[in-house]
């Protein structure tokens, strides 16, 4: 009987979707939320399977080929994804993003200070993937095991020698991450989310935990400690860790020198020598950096992500220098202006982004606030009435006029909500005494947000799937061109070799 290991050797490609079968492959049932991959294995045989991979083999109907026992099937797929594709993180300096909300800012702000001092730099998260030399839109903000160390192996071919990556929750629980070497590790805040999944928040938190065991002993971790959550995880690592705090007492300190609405400054302050992952010693010392971006939550962002590049080895003056000349990304506090509106459009989706929205629009001048909100489809009604409560909150501080929409025009099977997630949502609101406005279709909300909307008012767009056509479906309600975008904030301009 073949090992793991000795199967990857042996195998012309590594699968765990039975149509995705070719002779000689290795066939990893994995049994779903949904779907019982050990259904399918005769199915892979007749294909041309070399073997199947099952934590379930007495649920495996009989097969003329090997089935290898295994304690966890998903575990196993990660292993043999990373051995057939030789285990390429090892020749990458990668940085790992875990946290609630900003690991999307946060690695874009890698990838473009990595571009920016002359390095080849690779992405994966959120909104896409960058190999060195081609962009590909992501389907998941951790790509399945496969997919992942298929990309880190095109990263290699293709000279990256930077990259970071978003590593999710689910990612962690899954075994997506597993195999996978981290240079540097960034533990940005934690907050109600996934609650579906993980079925409470205390899952959630010690799925974020997770990301502790795929530090090496020498790896470091930079750890936002003005979170207590990030604080009670750190209290967990052995390693090497690095605090980081906006205007709190760290190993390296954000003092804010100014919030407007169109952009930050501070000052990144080393308290004390930092070593390098290349064990260079950064002395201590400050240093001003300017974006041209809202928000403490940004200068959150902006804090991490150097702190990170220095880690790494990049100089302080070109950190400075690529934070300064950073534009955003897509979705992400994006900022503009239409029929004489301000206009915000965000991916606000939990409650920890909702506040940092809503925290930001007070550097805002405006006559009125009127905010549409998309509601969380197929992601549970817990999310939903703590986005509600959030919401609610908020509109007891600031005065606004609040749309909720499921989106109905807009999502697809995945995203569509359920009666009990828009319930959840609309009775907290009631039981918050919020006053609300419902439609089932985007176009609809957005067409009552410009019925309220006069010159002066400042309109907030805000949700995940749901919202995220917002902006053309506003622009298209205006009969305004689609390249009508004055001051949005997009992904820099990104040198692919």
């Amino acid at each position: 009987m073949y090992s793991v290991d000795e199967l990857t050797g042996r195998a012309t490609g590594i699968t765990c979707h039975s149509d995705k079968v070719q002779p000689g492959s290795i066939f990893v049932a994995i049994r779903g939320r949904l779907t019982d991959g050990n259904r399918f294995a005769q199915i892979a045989t007749a294909r041309g399977a070399l073997a199947i991979v099952s934590d379930s083999p007495q649920s495996i109907a009989p097969v003329s080929i090997p089935v290898i026992a295994v304690d966890d099937a998903r575990l196993a797929l990660a292993q043999l994804a990373a051995g057939f594709y030789n285990n390429p993180s090892r020749q990458l300096n990668l940085t790992g993003i875990t946290g609630s909300n900003g690991k999307t800012t946060i690695a874009c702000m890698l990838e473009h200070i990595f571009a920016q001092a002359g390095l080849i730099a690779g992405l994966i998260g959120t909104v896409r993937v960058n190999t060195g030399k081609t962009c590909v839109p992501s389907a998941l903000t951790t790509p399945d095991a496969i997919s992942l160390q298929q990309y880190l192996a095109q990263m290699v071919k293709n000279k990256v020698t930077h990259a970071a990556m978003e590593v999710s929750a689910q990612g962690i629980e899954m075994h997506r991450v597993a195999h996978v070497r981290f240079a540097t590790g960034v533990l940005t805040n934690v907050c109600a989310d996934h609650l579906d999944f993980h079925g409470s928040f205390a899952a959630y938190l010690e799925a974020k935990a997770g990301f502790l065991n795929l530090l090496g002993p020498a790896t470091p971790l930079i750890v936002n400690m003005a979170d207590p959550y990030c604080q009670a995880i750190a209290n967990r690592f052995n390693g090497q860790l690095i605090s980081a705090a906006v205007s709190s007492p760290a190993d390296i300190v954000a003092h804010i020198g100014h919030l407007s609405a169109y952009g930050s400054s501070f000052t990144l302050t080393i308290g004390k020598p930092l070593t390098t992952v290349h064990n260079q010693v950064l002395a201590a010392d400050r240093y001003v950096i300017n974006l041209a971006l809202p928000g403490r939550h940004n200068i959150e962002n902006a804090m991490l992500a150097a702190i990170a590049a220095l880690v790494q080895g990049i100089r302080p003056e070109t950190i400075v220098q690529a934070l300064g000349s950073f534009r955003g990304v897509e979705r992400r506090m994006n900022i503009f202006h239409a029929a004489g509106l301000t206009i915000i459009d965000d991916t606000a989706l939990n409650p920890g982004s909702i506040d940092a929205v809503f925290d930001t629009i007070a550097a805002f001048r405006y006559n009125r606030l009127i905010v549409v909100n998309a509601l969380r489809g197929q992601r549970g009604p817990a999310i939903n009435t703590a986005n509600a409560t959030a919401l609610a909150l908020w509109r007891h501080k600031l005065p606004f006029e609040l749309i909720v929409t499921a989106g109905t025009d807009q999502v697809g099977p995945a995203d569509i909500v359920s009666k009990q997630e828009r319930e959840a949502f609309l009775t907290t609101l009631a039981t918050h005494q919020a006053d609300y406005k419902y439609t089932d279709t985007l176009a609809a909300a957005v067409a009552a947000a410009l019925e309220l909307s006069v010159p002066g008012d400042l309109l907030v767009l805000i949700g995940a799937q749901g919202m995220d056509n917002g902006r053309q479906v506003l622009t298209s309600l205006l009969k305004l061109p689609l390249n009508c975008r004055q001051n949005v904030w997009y992904y820099p301009q990104i040198h692919l070799g």
